[in-house]
């Protein structure tokens, strides 16, 4: 199987999901990066030519089901190199959300991946796919360094926060994980180019703000999971395994 990574790459990699329970890395190209970006529209405008309960800019659960181009790009062979060469085994996918961004749009609360998909500690993972340049002024994605050690902790409900949530989305904020008093875990802001890819520890304490800027953040947020791990299926998500060796002999081979 050909291989995507310098030795060098290789020992970033592993270095900063040791440390820090994260590693940006740019996987895809500036034509992929639009094909996906054009795609997710194109999905975003039919669905809500047909129901807005979602609202205008309201994410896209599971585009992969309503697009080849996007399970294609789910499957990228780089993509999967990084995300086996971290669980050390094969992997699936199993579940992806578009986040539609637009200037004025709230974040979501600082949250452990985990606690949803229920693969066990480091066997899962978020894979964050910046579409749009992403800093601090537009809401990018915030982590905890080094929060991948802590154990699932307790969730701090806030009601009021909570009525900001999409209609159909209710975890997104207002449900925030309460850190340890005291920690001294840094809060790094990822600044991201459009191709990058932020990858999440499944403890890793992480989440974004509002964007207070008058660009778009964007991204598709792809779940994976060891092969052998366990998955909890979810009562929103409805997560199911994909094989993504399967998609990519389709795709790449």
């Amino acid at each position: 199987m050909k291989t995507y990574l310098t030795d060098k790459e290789i020992t970033h990699i592993l270095h900063d999901w040791k440390y820090r329970g994260f590693v940006n890395v740019n996987v895809f190209t500036e034509i992929e990066v639009e094909e996906m970006k054009n795609e997710l529209n194109r999905l975003r405008i039919e669905r809500n030519s047909k129901e807005l309960s979602w609202g205008e800019f309201g994410m896209y659960s599971h585009p992969q089901k309503d697009s080849e181009i996007i399970l294609k790009h789910i499957a990228n062979p780089k993509l999967i190199e990084i995300i086996e060469l971290l669980f050390g085994e094969e992997c699936v996918a199993v579940q992806s959300l578009a986040y539609f961004k637009p200037p004025g749009e709230l974040g979501r609360d600082a949250h452990q991946d985990d606690v949803y998909s229920q693969s066990g500690w480091g066997r899962g993972l978020n894979a964050s796919i910046a579409l749009d340049e992403t800093h601090e002024d537009n809401g990018c994605l915030y982590v905890y360094e080094g929060s991948h050690y802590l154990p699932i902790l307790e969730i701090e409900v806030d009601e009021q926060r909570s009525q900001t949530n999409p209609q159909f989305w209710k975890n997104e904020r207002g449900k925030a994980c309460k850190l340890p008093k005291g920690h001294h875990f840094p809060l790094v802001y990822i600044d991201m180019k459009p191709g990058d890819v932020a990858f999440i520890h499944s403890h890793n304490v992480h989440g974004s703000n509002e964007n207070k800027s008058d660009r778009t953040r964007n991204s598709l947020v792809v779940g994976y999971k060891a092969k052998t791990a366990p998955m909890r299926e979810g009562g929103l998500m409805k997560r199911e395994p994909i094989d993504v060796h399967e998609v990519m002999k389709k795709f790449y081979n």
